[in-house]
């Protein structure tokens, strides 16, 4: 029965070894943020904004999509119309075709 007290104490023991040194190993990582915040701080300070030539190349870009979106549909606009008219002259030549069987039939 000794022997079993002695390893529930041992195994408190380690326990309390280990959680003892995760907390120093959590406080070491606290006691860095500071320093990280600080130059994190100093990079943004440090940092140049943006040139204007980025925001007009993607203003640029942008009209550019604009422009295409539009351009494909004048495209489609001018494919329907064409197909359309398609249709109506070969209807027309149809009605034409049949008018002139028609004639010669009598």
């Amino acid at each position: 029965m000794a022997r079993k007290k002695v390893l529930k104490e041992d195994l408190e023991l380690d326990e309390l070894i280990q959680s003892q040194l995760e907390l120093s190993m959590k406080e070491k990582e606290f006691a860095l943020i500071p320093k990280r915040l600080a130059q994190e701080i100093k990079d943004r300070e440090t940092t140049m904004p943006p040139l204007l030539e980025v925001e007009e190349r993607k203003q640029r870009i942008l009209h550019e999509q604009i422009v295409s979106r539009g351009q494909i549909i004048n495209i489609q606009r001018a494919q329907t119309r064409s197909l359309s008219l398609t249709f109506l002259l070969l209807a027309a030549t149809a009605a034409l075709i049949w008018w002139g069987i028609r004639l010669m039939q009598g």
